[in-house]
């Protein structure tokens, strides 16, 4: 009866740690997806270019602590506004996760596109980036992954749809202070 107990808690808390695991690679997707126009536009600036530069020219010490860093410093922003949501937070804890998530992929992602081939050199950093990749490999063809892409898409492409998104006020709506497209005319009498 023991034995029972424990394989039932041990796949219960497999399905947990699963589920979980999903919802934060989801969240992600999410942002990824939505930072890549921004991540576009940071490279595009001076000042960014240069810091490309003297990225890649460190040695593989100095861009593991270029990289390690930051990280260490915002992945722990997505738990605190997961704990600050559980305490009734939620203003500041989505203001947290959406802020920590918009800086982490595009600082992180794009140091870590700066400092890979430096970081390789590394065996150990090589054989890990391996097995990273094997496993999201492995995640990706899996029906379960599919599915939760396609919901992603058929939610992207429903928010991108025209109307859904106000547009900019027209200059005739910024000269009289009234942007139709953000608030409704207030009514004269």
């Amino acid at each position: 009866m023991t034995d029972r107990i424990i394989r039932v808690l041990r796949y219960a808390g497999r399905a947990i740690i699963l589920t979980i695991a999903a919802l934060y690679f989801l969240i992600d997707l999410i942002f990824f997806s939505m930072v890549r126009p921004l991540r576009r536009r940071l490279m595009a600036l001076r000042w960014v270019r240069r810091l490309r530069e003297w990225v890649t020219g460190l040695d593989r010490y100095a861009a593991l602590v270029v990289l390690l860093v930051p990280w260490l410093m915002l992945e722990p922003i997505k738990p605190i506004g997961f704990l600050l949501f559980a305490h009734k937070h939620h203003i500041a804890a989505t203001l947290l996760i959406v802020t920590g998530e918009v800086i982490k992929l595009t600082l992180f992602e794009q140091l870590f596109a700066m400092t890979k081939p430096k970081l390789m050199t590394f065996p150990w950093f090589a054989w890990c980036c391996g097995r990273w990749q094997a496993a999201l490999d492995y995640l990706r063809s899996l029906p379960f992954w599919r599915r939760m892409l396609s919901w992603y898409f058929a939610v992207r492409a429903w928010a991108l749809r025209p109307g859904r998104i106000p547009s900019r006020p027209s200059q005739s709506d910024r000269e009289d202070g009234h942007g139709s497209n953000y608030l409704p005319r207030p009514k004269r009498h």
